[in-house]
């Protein structure tokens, strides 16, 4: 704690300027001068400061920082709240994070820091200086003289790293198949490429190559239940925001789709953006905004051709047993758990559309190769037991 006995030598005036000279910025998605965001939150006496990740971060990330060096997270977190004279310090982390609080217990006892893994409630705790995790380990950094201006990426789920900020996204990946990048909480097409991570604001590390077997609305759709359930609801907006959005999505991806979805994403997302408190609310519309503003060509095909070009949403999807190359062995009935193929011995099989759910279990389980799956039109096929060789198209 060398810095720490350091800087308690110097007034809090004194660690704020320093903070101000050395032009440290928050982190995230409340970006700007840190010296300014700390100022413009002291609420007077008895200040509590917290830090976290974004409410809006359902990847976690950054939590590595944590894991890989929590010392540097508590000590920047502890300049902090002596800049401002803070009586009480809080780490908080996500539900379901209890393992690594109980990880980070003593050190955090070392530092007089309270630990808490539960959603920033900030109705609940409006008086309290909201810091970013990463914010809380760069202060230290610049305080231990090694600061930089690096930042932390996660790309295509592998191990989080720092990396200068004008480093670019086609520096990061093999960019050869990728037809749209999650960059943080949004979607965009190739020319995200030849930006820089720092153009990018990517304010939670995510950094995702998609390819043409991705469904961009499968993955609007995964990203904002993501949100739903972390979200705690207690803003309407947030949360009725998150509900029809979501709604809208599945509805695309089920083939009940509507033209005026593409409005309506866009007037309820910049709703929540001005209308809710914290960064769930303020961010978590960005992936449908930008999907359906960068990808209007994949949700027309679903929306009016009715298909689905990566071929992921089930209901555009059709599963049938090919009768030129069944051979009525029975391998396909045998592990249908909806046993809704109907055959026998000898005979072509057939697969009733009506029940199928499209597990694949069928085709992994033909030798033949006779059980099909397409996005397009169906061809002809038998309506009723046919012995194999027999069916003839007319």
């Amino acid at each position: 704690m060398q810095v720490l006995d350091k800087i308690t030598t110097m007034s809090s005036q004194d660690v704020l300027k320093q903070i101000e000279e050395m032009g440290i910025c928050e982190y995230g998605v409340y970006h700007g001068p840190l010296a300014k965001h700390l100022t413009k939150s002291l609420p007077g006496q008895g200040t509590w400061i917290a830090a976290a990740l974004n409410n809006a971060d359902t990847d976690y990330v950054l939590l590595d920082l944590l894991r890989e060096n929590p010392e540097k997270v508590l000590k920047g977190l502890a300049i902090a709240a002596y800049a401002i004279n803070a009586e009480q310090k809080i780490l908080y982390l996500p539900e379901g994070q209890e393992a690594l609080a109980d990880q980070l217990k003593g050190l955090a006892m070392q530092y007089q820091t309270q630990i808490k893994t539960e959603f920033l409630d900030v109705r609940a705790n409006k008086g309290t200086v909201r810091l970013h995790l990463v914010t809380a380990a760069s202060l230290s950094d610049a305080f231990e003289g090694i600061g930089d201006d690096g930042i932390y990426v996660s790309v295509n789920g592998s191990q989080l790293k720092k990396v200068p900020s004008s480093t670019k996204i086609e520096e990061l990946m093999d960019i050869r198949d990728v037809k749209a990048f999650l960059l943080g909480y949004r979607l965009h097409g190739r020319e995200a490429a030849a930006w820089t991570v720092k153009e990018a604001r990517i304010a939670n590390g995510v950094i995702r190559g998609l390819t043409e077997k991705d469904c961009i609305v499968c993955e609007t759709e995964k990203r904002l239940l993501q949100s739903r359930k972390q979200s705690c609801g207690k803003c309407v907006f947030c949360r009725e925001g998150l509900i029809q959005l979501s709604y809208m999505q599945k509805e695309i991806t089920e083939g009940r789709g509507k033209a005026e979805y593409l409005n309506l994403t866009e007037e309820i997302g910049a709703a929540m953006g001005s209308s809710t408190l914290c960064s769930m609310g303020q961010m978590s519309a960005e992936i449908a905004r930008t999907a359906m503003g960068s990808f209007s060509d994949e949700y027309e095909a679903h929306m009016k051709k009715k298909t689905c070009p990566a071929g992921v949403c089930k209901s555009f999807v059709h599963i049938y047993i090919d009768p030129k190359l069944c051979i009525g062995c029975g391998e396909c009935m045998d592990v249908c758990p909806k046993e809704c193929i109907t055959g026998k011995e000898k005979y072509i099989h057939m697969i009733d559309a009506f029940d199928c759910t499209k597990c694949g279990a069928c085709m992994e389980a033909c030798g033949q190769d006779a059980v099909v799956q397409t996005s397009g039109k169906l061809p002809k096929l038998p309506d009723r037991l046919t012995k194999v060789g027999r069916f003839k198209k007319k």
